[in-house]
């Protein structure tokens, strides 16, 4: 797919939502009619197809959609979650049941199907796909588990048959394993045979791991957590054994993001510590690549390319080079950015008032 490529665009009341897993794009559109999910090809920039949440009986009582990649490389499949609910019968409560499906993007094929919770009073009222949302799975980086809190209990499935076993509310995954808080300190285990390889020295270490960006980030079996223990210290640790492999100082660093492409970390602060506003390190030394010391906003980094506003301009830089790739002093707003895509909201020409419209690229 050629850099620029348009994949889609959709009028103002169409309010997509985006969601990537690097290989296939999916769209959540919202109408007054209901919800879709359209389905991109991120290798050719095709549209493979779409869900018809609201109209198809294969996805009725949908509750929630994500993307997961195949473990062998090619293509990838949907994990979503269902529930069928059956009405209060005189003194007997309404009940449902939560199921996890694995279907085949580019096949439609199931893959595999598990019911989660059975016959629940928690789950008494059906799913209604007009309402399906982004399910929250943090799939391990080599794609053999994910961990999934769908509703009342957090569960580590197998990402190839399916098969779950309960885990603790608090566990999260952290690159290829499992981190458990615990008073003081975080746990790390092997997912398999959940024994402690190691630990984190803060019982924080893991807050935000998943938010983007956020305190900490995982990426190459390094766990990079800014002002670590409030000392200042933005510290990349080894995984997982937990054990420090670099670190600087600087107090006025908040948050870090990371882009898988290029193994490269973001850290930035409000402009009042040593590193300036913005800061490009590789994640396994450490090494600082480049910094840009004034910046009106950070959007984002995504595809080895870091997206900030500049001088009242949107510039594009190479993460690992800060080679500028392009700008543009027309439209100077930050762009939601996902692996794979770039999504503009653009003014439309010609009107009388004053409508837009969104356009998904490639980067």
């Amino acid at each position: 797919m050629a850099s620029g490529q348009t994949l889609a665009t959709y009028p103002s009341d169409a309010t997509p939502q985006l969601l990537s897993d690097g290989r296939t794009l999916a769209a959540f559109i919202t109408s007054a009619s209901g919800m879709d999910v359209d389905l991109f090809d991120l290798q050719t920039g095709q549209k493979i197809r779409t869900l018809p949440l609201r109209s198809s009986s294969d996805w009725a009582n949908t509750c929630g959609i994500t993307l997961v990649p195949k473990k062998n490389g090619t293509g990838s499949f949907i994990v979503s979650t269902s529930v069928v609910a059956r009405p209060a019968e005189g003194i007997n409560p309404a009940r449902g049941t939560l199921t996890v499906h694995a279907t085949d993007v580019a096949t439609s094929k199931s893959l595999w199907t598990t019911d989660v919770e059975k016959n629940s009073t928690h789950w008494a009222s059906s799913c209604d796909p007009a309402d399906a949302k982004e399910l929250k799975l943090q799939a391990t980086s080599d794609l053999v588990f994910g961990l999934l809190n769908p509703g009342r209990d957090s569960y580590l499935v197998n990402l190839a048959d399916g098969s779950m076993q309960h885990v603790k509310d608090d566990t999260v995954v952290v690159d290829r394993w499992l981190g458990l808080p615990g008073d003081k300190s975080v746990a790390i285990e092997d997912p398999v045979s959940q024994r402690q390889l190691g630990s984190l020295p803060s019982k924080d270490a893991l807050q935000s791991l998943h938010e983007s960006p956020g305190w900490v980030a995982a990426e190459r079996a390094r766990l990079i957590h800014v002002n670590d223990q409030g000392d200042g210290q933005t510290v990349g640790y080894s995984l997982p054994t937990g054990k420090r492999s670099w670190s600087f100082s600087d107090a006025g660093a908040s948050a870090v993001d990371v882009d898988s492409k290029t193994h490269t970390a973001i850290v930035y602060d409000s402009g009042g510590g040593s590193i300036g506003d913005l800061m490009a390190v590789d994640v396994s030394s450490g090494k600082v690549l480049w910094k840009i010391d004034s910046t009106q906003e950070y959007c984002g980094i995504a595809d080895g390319r870091v997206y900030v506003l500049i001088n009242d301009q949107l510039a594009v830089l190479d993460a690992r080079t800060k080679k500028q790739l392009r700008y543009d002093a027309k439209d100077p707003e930050c762009p939601d950015l996902v692996d794979g895509a770039v999504m503009y909201t653009d003014e439309e020409s010609g009107s009388t008032t004053e409508t837009y419209q969104y356009r998904i690229t490639a980067p």
